[in-house]
């Protein structure tokens, strides 16, 4: 074999092989995900594992506290929930979350009874106003009450007998300092009372949450959310 026919022979070869290692390399697949925000609603400081991976290594979730949004993959996932500085799960729970949606995950006790997800559908108003909605995140508490306190006349009762678990519709509210009353039902007196800050256009959750007495509103406490 004359050196110009080799040459051509490796040339060829080589050819063959790349054109091979080509065909049968998989296409990278783009992994779909999903936006949810984690809502601590329980008692405990804890942490959120997806298929056995913390989701956030930068801070835990303290009780009534909240990251945000976070992106994860979307489908049907296991996701675990840890008291921080524990390496046992309190439970692990599958849940469904499409691509295409927003979700809010709420974790209301140490097990998986005491868990639930929302669909968060966002659409802000396009006036001067803000958008409110209450979520009844307490096993204990019954029914609650969220009510705009009133200056010198009754309170006014925005979301009523709300369910453990339930999320109400957004409503349109108006923007700027809104002191707040939640009380369970039938416990009006001595209710649980906060100020919250709502802007122009921003989309807005407030949950209760919190083991409380077996009578009266002690033990309630509230969180806040930014949704948008």
């Amino acid at each position: 074999m004359n050196i110009s026919i080799r040459v051509l022979f490796f040339v060829a070869l080589s050819v063959a092989v790349i054109s091979s290692c080509k065909k049968n390399d998989d296409k990278p697949v783009d992994q779909l995900t999903t936006s949810v925000n984690f809502v601590n609603a329980s008692n405990n400081t804890i942490n959120f594992y997806l298929n056995g991976t913390r989701i956030t290594n930068s801070s835990s979730y303290f009780p009534g506290g909240t990251l945000g949004y976070t992106q994860v993959t979307a489908g049907t996932q296991n996701y675990q929930v840890k008291i921080a500085g524990s390496t046992v799960p309190l439970f692990t729970k599958a849940f469904p979350f499409d691509t295409a949606k927003v979700y809010s995950l709420y974790v209301a006790g140490q097990t998986a009874d005491d868990t639930f997800f929302t669909t968060d559908t966002l659409v802000a108003d396009t006036a001067d106003f803000a958008k409110l909605r209450f979520v009844n995140a307490s096993p204990s508490a019954g029914k609650l009450m969220l009510a705009f306190a009133g200056t010198g006349v009754a309170d006014v009762v925005m979301f009523d007998t709300v369910s453990y678990k339930r999320t109400t519709k957004f409503i349109r509210v108006k923007s700027g300092d809104v002191p707040i009353v939640i009380y369970r039902q039938g416990f009006p007196g001595q209710p649980l009372r906060d100020t919250i800050t709502l802007a122009a256009n921003g989309i807005y959750t407030i949950f209760g949450y919190g083991t409380v007495t077996l009578i009266g509103n002690q033990g309630l406490a509230d969180g806040l959310i930014v949704n948008k």
